[in-house]
């Protein structure tokens, strides 16, 4: 028997083994990887220093109407102007809260800032 038809005996339907290695690291960093990503999730500090509690005010501001705009935004302040409860207690994240007196994500719809 030949040298070639032994070699081809010996490799039909089996992956040698430096083609099994790259697959078998690839797959072992990308499940560190995950797990790193899940236990940092995990560790990292829950509260943001950035963001405001939300804080309800007493009486309520009032909205801008959604007749100022259109599209998406006016559906915002229309909802914004139909169910102010539930955005005056979710807190804002959108950077205005260096503004005094602005206390929760009702006040991002009390001016055109909400808008953009």
């Amino acid at each position: 028997m030949s040298r070639k038809t032994k070699r081809d005996r010996k490799g039909k339907g089996q992956i040698s083994k430096s083609r099994k290695a790259p697959i078998f690291w690839g797959i072992v960093v990308l499940m560190a990887g995950v797990g790193l990503s899940i236990g940092l999730l995990f560790l990292l500090p829950k509260n943001e220093t950035w963001g405001l509690p939300a804080v309800p005010r007493n009486p309520r501001p009032a909205t801008l109407a959604p007749a100022h705009f259109t599209g998406e935004v006016a559906k915002a302040y229309r909802i914004a102007q139909e169910a102010p409860e539930l955005l005056e207690r979710m807190p804002c994240y959108c950077g205005c809260y260096v503004e005094p007196g602005h206390r929760n994500n009702l006040d991002c719809y009390t001016d055109r800032h909400g808008a953009g």
